[in-house]
């Protein structure tokens, strides 16, 4: 082979091992700045932020497969976003009017309670408008309101009726207040040896 062509094969190893080179620096370099943004989408503790970026540059790949394994699973974001659900899902519970005697969802223009027929609101004396049973004032005037006492509901149910026993036709009604008299006790075994037929004469 020429020295020429040994020269040029020379330098075409060293552009591939420089370009390669150069694509592993690149690709280290890449994997610590994802690193660094990721652990920082998911915690905002410096410690935990240098130590996740040492881990992944000191060790490159088995570092990074540490990492994905180690980390948080809920970035800010997610745990921020369930936090706002929380926090409306808790307003819509405190919003959402009760009945203060069974505790059954009402709605705001509701007089009765549906479920337990609890008076929920009554008319204010200063200005004639419905005022609910609980509150202390008028809304709408500052008339002090008298606390409403929940009207004991009674039972509607009919009460049972004593029907009567049925009877044999041409018997007279049994009457179910008299106390039955106990029956007669039954008679005594008749003794049968002292009985004998009397013999008829032929």
């Amino acid at each position: 082979m020429s020295p020429e062509l040994i020269n040029t094969i020379g330098t075409i190893v060293g552009v591939l091992v420089a370009a390669f080179g150069a694509f592993l620096f690149a690709f280290w370099i890449a994997m610590g700045i994802w690193a660094f943004n990721d652990i920082r989408s998911r915690t905002r503790d410096w410690l935990v932020i240098v130590l996740a970026v040492a881990l992944v540059l000191i060790f490159p790949l088995i570092g990074l497969i540490l990492y994905m394994m180690i980390r948080p699973k809920a970035t800010l974001a997610d745990v921020y976003d369930r936090a706002l659900e929380e926090e409306a899902l808790l307003r819509e519970l405190e919003e959402t009017q009760t009945c203060h005697t069974c505790g059954v969802p009402v709605q705001e223009a509701w007089v009765f309670c549906p479920n337990c027929h609890g008076q929920l609101q009554h008319s204010c004396p200063g200005c004639g408008k419905l005022v609910r049973n609980e509150w202390e004032i008028c809304v709408y005037c500052g008339t002090p309101q008298a606390r409403v006492a929940p009207k004991p509901q009674l039972s509607t149910a009919p009460a049972p009726q004593l029907q009567p026993a049925a009877t044999a036709p041409g018997q007279p009604a049994r009457n179910p207040f008299r106390r039955e008299a106990a029956p007669p006790p039954p008679p005594a075994d008749i003794d049968d040896s002292s009985y004998r037929p009397a013999r008829m004469p032929d």
